[in-house]
């Protein structure tokens, strides 16, 4: 029961409130019916009072104030908040008016005016609808004038008993003093709701304003003066209140930097509440400087412009930065270091393999003993073993600086796959393991790729695949997956049959100086980088290399690469003349090498191929020889004494662009094949060299050379 008494009011008072009705609306809308409501009850008061007494004019006046609040009301229920609240002010004022003059100014209706005048007060939003405000004073003052000017002191146009005027004035007093006093105290409560909300808010931003990580400062535009500051301020300038900083020159504590945007601010080349932010440093009172990141945002405030300054402290950022910054440089250094060892270690190590490899060659070559074909093979074997192990080391190191670069050369892939699979043939055990060659027929065509590094994969794979099987059989594939205009997909394939790789140590194999485990390091060696080398060049190709295996039954390494179709003319050297390494009778060339073993090797072949050779201990002779013979193509060492290869071939370029020149060199480094071709050479052979592809180069160069000096006259 009592919460039906209760739910009533309350759902009259919220009558026009929607769902979606915005807080702001129906606070207008509360505050309206609350009006009409309060209204309405003194015109409902006075005509039961008006019947009571017989006052029947009075009564109707009643009546027609009363139906004109209701519709007010229903206009406020139904959403027309605007057309309901001009009704309600109309029909009060028209209404006060009517009631004045028919019963005269000696019942004392006027006085009910103070009582309505406070309602109106606390209906209106005086602060942002001050032209509702106004239209309402000039009616409700209007209305007032018109009482005390038109309506009669005691009108008879209805029968008021003396003594009836007597209790009307009373009752229109009391109930004026009655209700003065509610709406007052209303609006004292409202105020001091209102009051303790501000401060609320106040407290609020003075927490967010003393409890920001940032240096804050409120400056007058006008005077450059700091007016406040937060705690954060005095702990980042060393100051201890605010009365240190609070009236100070902005130039005499943040700087003339700071000044001149606060100046900038005040000549309006800000656009309103346009910040300004970036570094700047400051000194502390203790003369400690540190760095800081700079807020700087003008605003309006009582007609006067101020400035907000945020200062954030990031010296700590900054040392940060800086020892990153150190710590890369140091990086960058030790990267350097590690880089030119790498080459002079390359240069030192290649240079006595050289001439080991190439004397165990010319051993090989001549007449030997029987009984001595073994130890010839090991030592073949074991410094080609360790020419391989250099060469992993040196392609790691790229990969590791992200510098090994990609070729692009034209080759056929069926011959490339026959000829990876043919040295691991030859060295076979006999009969023990089977190797099988899988490539599809539409493979025997030119296809463009790094013809190098796709070898190197292969023959990593190959090679562990062989190491890893002692009987049975290795296949190595190649098909074609799909075909997209001059657009291949390859799958390369290499499948063994050998001890095979337990699931675990799977992913562990593709890791850097890692295999499936210790023993299979003692029993079969290697330096691990295999596998990684591969993947990572796999990976450059835009492949992946991938493995499946189970222990006992074998493994398969599998990758699909995309490749492009040739259409460039097949080379003009022929590849298979090239194998059985003819004669070069009749060439001539010039070969500067300080090293006497290098030389006595690199020599031994040239004249065993019939070249004619003269021979030069560094550039300065190199040049002197060339300036008095001709040669067909000069083979050069790029670091001799009195003057280096480079050098060299600088002077010859001066008087001969043509003549094709060889860098004959141990050092490796990045992008080495551009630089050499912008020094002057023509190509470069690592030491130690194989003597199938320097008999390569030269028949190449010398056959181009000829063919150029025939089609050019």
């Amino acid at each position: 029961m009592l919460d039906d008494i209760v739910s009533f009011p309350k759902t009259i008072l919220e009558s026009g409130i929607r769902e979606y009705t915005s807080l702001e609306r129906q606070k207008n809308i509360l505050r309206l019916n609350l009006f009409l409501s309060f209204v309405l009850g003194l015109v409902l008061i006075s005509l039961s009072f008006n019947f009571f007494n017989e006052l029947y004019i009075s009564a109707c006046v009643n009546l027609g104030g009363a139906l004109l609040l209701s519709i007010a009301f229903f206009l406020n229920k139904d959403g027309h908040y605007k057309a309901s609240k001009v009704l309600g002010i109309f029909t009060t004022d028209l209404y006060l008016f009517a009631i004045s003059y028919v019963e005269g100014l000696k019942s004392g209706q006027y006085l009910l005016f103070f009582p309505i005048l406070l309602a109106l007060i606390f209906m209106l939003d005086i602060r942002r609808n001050q032209a509702e405000v106004i239209f309402t004073a000039v009616i409700t003052m209007f209305t007032t004038a018109m009482i005390f000017i038109l309506a009669p002191y005691q009108n008879k146009m209805q029968k008021i008993a003396p003594e009836l005027f007597s209790g009307l004035f009373s009752t229109n007093l009391s109930l004026s003093l009655l209700l003065t006093s509610v709406f007052a105290y209303l609006i004292l409560k409202t105020l001091e709701k209102h009051e303790n909300k501000i401060m609320e808010e106040k407290q609020l931003s003075d927490t967010i304003y003393d409890t920001s990580l940032d240096a804050v400062f409120i400056v007058n535009a006008s005077s450059l003066q700091i007016i406040d500051c937060n705690k954060r301020a005095l702990e980042v300038f060393g100051k201890s209140a605010k009365q240190e900083i609070n009236g100070l020159a902005v130039e005499s504590l943040l700087g003339k930097q700071v000044q001149e945007h606060v100046l900038s601010a005040n000549k309006n080349s800000f656009t309103r509440n346009s910040p300004w932010y970036g570094n700047m440093d400051f000194v502390r009172n203790d003369e400690v400087i540190f760095f800081a990141y700079v807020n700087i945002v003008p605003f309006h405030h009582r007609h006067n412009l101020y400035c907000k300054i945020s200062i954030l402290d990031i010296t700590e950022i900054k040392i940060a930065e800086f020892e990153i910054l150190k710590a890369k440089e140091k990086a960058e250094k030790a990267a350097q270091v590690k880089s030119r060892f790498l080459s002079n270690m390359s240069h030192e190590l290649r240079t006595p393999l050289n001439a080991i490899i190439g004397t165990s060659n010319i051993l090989l070559q001549e007449e030997y003993l029987p009984e001595q074909r073994q130890y010839f093979d090991v030592l073949r074997h074991s410094s080609g073993h360790m020419l391989n192990l250099i060469n992993d080391i040196l392609d790691f190191s790229k990969l590791e600086a992200r510098k090994m670069e990609m070729g692009n050369t034209s080759f056929n892939l069926k011959k490339f796959m026959t000829n990876a699979l043919n040295p691991f043939m030859a060295g076979s055990s006999q009969g023990q393991v089977a190797f099988i060659l899988d490539v599809d027929d539409s493979l025997d065509q030119e296809t463009i790729g790094d013809e190098m590094r796709l070898n190197q994969v292969i023959n990593n794979l190959l090679s562990n695949a062989k190491k890893f099987t002692e009987q049975g059989s290795i296949t190595i594939s190649a098909r074609e997956e799909m075909r997209n205009g001059d657009n291949l997909q390859i799958r390369f394939s290499v499948r063994d049959t050998g001890i095979g790789i337990p699931g675990n140590k799977v992913r562990q194999i593709f890791e850097s100086f890692e295999q499936a485990d210790t023993e299979t390091t003692r029993k079969y060696g290697g330096t691990g980088l295999g596998l990684a080398i591969s993947k990572a060049i796999v990976s450059r190709m835009g492949g992946e290399l991938k493995v499946t295996s189970e222990p006992g039954k074998g493994s398969e390494f599998f990758f699909t690469i995309e490749m492009k179709v040739s259409h460039n003319q097949r080379s003009y050297v022929n590849e298979e003349s090239l194998k059985v390494l003819k004669d070069l009778d009749g060439t001539r060339i010039l070969m500067a090498e300080d090293n006497p073993i290098n030389m006595l090797v690199a020599k031994r072949f040239l004249m065993k191929w019939k070249v004619e050779v003269d021979e030069a201990l560094n550039g300065v002779q190199a040049l002197e020889m060339f300036s008095r013979n001709t040669y067909d193509l000069l083979l050069i060492d790029l670091e001799m004494p009195e003057m280096d290869g480079t050098q060299a071939v600088a002077e010859i370029r001066k008087t001969d662009t043509d003549i094709p020149i060889i860098a004959f060199t141990a050092a490796v480094y990045d992008n080495m094949h551009e630089d050499l071709l912008k020094k002057g050479f023509t190509d470069f052979m690592p030491k130690p060299f194989r003597p199938e592809e320097l008999h390569k180069k030269i028949l190449q160069l010398t056959m181009y050379d000829q063919l150029q000096k025939f089609k050019y006259g």
